[in-house]
């Protein structure tokens, strides 16, 4: 691994503006080569910190599993030292690629790490586009101070109404004035070294229904969206951001199916708007989903494309959710193909964002 680790820190930096991964796709190829299913299967979990502080128990699960992610919460952060510790002892948990270290720092309702200088949505929204992007480029800038390097931000949803369970949480009501915004965040986060997941796709500002209760319901057809939800995503896409997270809803016009399973809300995400990053579910124990078996949204998301799933408090252990998803593909079920390619994903983003995260070669 030493020698993977020299070869890594040796090759050329990051170049920021066009986004090639430090290590070629060639070596990254290679790499993926060397795993086992169950450690590309680990690469697509993200799961949640636990406690503040590093356990001989989440240590042995880190090593276990091989999550690309994990996911802080407010009651995971702690002093500053802390975090920074905790996020060090994660990292060294990583076989081939340290975990993703994320944090939902929306500003505003939702902010898991305190003394963030910036604003939320709803603030920003009033603000020029060149102050947002400055207090984007000053949150990003906060968070790698921690260590973390993806924020699950920003809300690309639009909240048409007062009654939108968005509202306090978006830019704003107008399809153009969010695309303006969503554009200066992603760009300035970009600048400031954080990874974005522009969420929730297709568009969560339509309903007053919850998802962490229920199972929104958007009745609004795919041309009507290109004109208006979709745009905010566009913007995204268009100034490279690197995730985008779908939240749990159900569009009718589309697909029978919830978005987290629609291979159809994927397709369009893909070929319609033509986004080449890392999608990820919202969190699978919210409310919308708990009508499926832990086993079913493993398997159902990965079969619709999902490139990672995030699933916080599994109430099986994660190791099994490997296993059964292993079997899955073992049997047809799954291809094994596409798994390797959502693992390509999630290498290519790890290499060309966080060069500190020694992807080791043997």
């Amino acid at each position: 691994m030493a020698g993977g680790i020299a070869a890594f820190a040796g090759m050329a930096g990051m170049n920021v503006a066009s986004a090639e991964p430090l290590l070629s796709y060639k070596t990254i190829d290679r790499i993926i080569d060397r795993m086992t299913l169950e450690e590309k299967i680990g690469q697509m979990f993200i799961i949640q910190v636990n406690n503040t502080s590093m356990t001989d128990w989440y240590r042995n699960l880190l090593l276990e599993v091989q999550p690309g992610g994990v996911l802080f919460f407010g009651f995971n952060v702690g002093s500053f030292d802390e975090v920074r510790n905790y996020i060090d002892a994660i990292q060294r948990t990583g076989r081939y690629a340290p975990p993703l270290i994320a944090v939902d720092q929306e500003g505003g309702p939702v902010a898991r790490v305190p003394g963030d200088p910036v604003p939320g949505a709803t603030q920003l929204g009033q603000m020029p586009d060149t102050d947002v992007r400055k207090f984007s480029i000053d949150r990003a800038k906060f968070l790698r101070e921690y260590g973390f390097n993806v924020n699950f931000a920003p809300v690309a949803d639009v909240a048409y109404s007062p009654t939108s369970t968005m509202i306090s949480r978006a830019f704003g009501s107008d399809p153009d004035l969010v695309s303006e915004k969503i554009t200066a965040v992603v760009s300035g986060s970009r600048r400031g070294k954080i990874a974005s997941a522009a969420k929730h796709f297709p568009g969560h500002g339509r309903t007053s229904v919850d998802s962490h209760s229920g199972l929104p319901v958007v009745d609004v057809s795919l041309d009507e969206w290109l004109s208006s939800d979709a745009k905010p995503f566009e913007a995204a896409i268009s100034v490279g951001v690197e995730m985008i997270m779908l939240g749990h809803l159900l569009f009718p016009q589309w697909d029978t199916l919830p978005t987290t399973f629609s291979s159809k809300t994927i397709d369009v995400l893909r070929n319609d708007l033509g986004f080449r990053g890392v999608i990820l579910t919202d969190d699978l124990v919210m409310g919308a989903m708990q009508t499926y078996t832990p086993e079913e949204l493993i398997a159902n998301s990965i079969a619709a494309g999902m490139d990672m799933v995030m699933y916080t408090q599994s109430p099986v252990p994660l190791t099994e959710l490997i296993a059964h998803t292993k079997e899955k593909v073992l049997a047809g079920d799954l291809s094994e193909d596409q798994i390797d390619a959502s693992v390509r994903r999630i290498l290519i983003l790890k290499s060309t964002w966080f060069p500190h995260l020694a992807i080791p070669l043997a």
